[in-house]
């Protein structure tokens, strides 16, 4: 069995997977742990009792804390494997101009996505960072990775409106839907950053064809999801089936 791993900024998020071709069907079983000792120790004994072969992570977080993960993680007895950022995955071309700057969990992000659909999408992952990402596919079978936006996340934006502006508060509002206008100041700033997010998403998307699927991952996919509607399609982990498929198609490995 395959552990992935995806550390994240806020938390770690797990999956484990049989060795197959067959991504979508590989993840058997998922789940997401805090970074406190207490909480990695519970987690790594439920994991000792799988017959994990090989691990594979992708990771934005501080060597620090990455070792406080692999310390939990040393009973396994196997070595991890650090997600890399590669010229192609399988049939999917990177077409990113600096490469060494590129996130892994993007990239992870944009394989995920082009191993479900198959075709050009918006790849939108949701988190403590907004990233609204381009897959193109002009022909079939193929595509090319073109990057895209990197915007704060809801909680980023809110935080530094409280922090930056003597007079704002620390929000905690809700989204006020068309027709109806925010009357307060928690709801006019909850619902700016909701709108700021999604006009963003909506934009982007405007440069793929017609009908081409938007994929939202990340914790707040399904706040966006709220008010962009039946356009999108929310994906638990985008970054952990980016890694399925790398895994279970030795092709894709750096």
């Amino acid at each position: 069995m395959n552990l992935l791993l995806d550390l994240g900024n806020t938390r770690l998020k797990w999956a484990v997977a049989s060795d197959t071709s067959d991504a979508a069907a590989a993840i058997t079983q998922r789940g997401v742990v805090n970074y406190d000792a207490e909480a990695l120790a519970v987690w790594a004994s439920l994991l000792q009792s799988l017959s994990i072969s090989h691990v594979q992570y992708s990771s934005v977080i501080a060597p620090e804390q990455e070792l406080a993960v692999f310390s939990a993680l040393e009973q396994l007895a196997v070595t991890p494997a650090r997600f890399q950022i590669t010229a192609n995955a399988g049939s999917l071309s990177n077409a990113y101009a600096t490469p060494d700057t590129l996130g892994v969990d993007r990239w992870a992000a944009a394989i995920g996505a082009w191993g479900l659909v198959g075709q050009s999408c918006l790849v939108v992952n949701a988190g403590t960072a907004t990233t609204i990402d381009l897959v193109e596919s002009s022909q079939p079978d193929t595509a090319v990775y073109r990057g895209g936006l990197i915007l704060p996340g809801l909680a980023l934006m809110l935080q530094s409106l409280h922090q930056r502006a003597a007079r704002l508060p620390q929000a905690d509002g809700r989204y006020c839907a068309a027709p109806a206008v925010a009357d307060n100041t928690h709801d006019a700033m909850t619902s700016g950053a909701i709108e700021a997010s999604c006009g963003a998403i909506e934009r982007m998307g405007l440069r793929l064809p017609a009908g081409a699927p938007w994929v939202l991952t990340g914790g707040n996919a399904h706040i966006l999801q709220s008010v962009l509607g039946s356009r999108v399609h929310v994906v638990e982990d985008l970054v952990l089936e980016g890694l399925a498929f790398n895994t279970s198609d030795r092709s894709y490995a750096p």
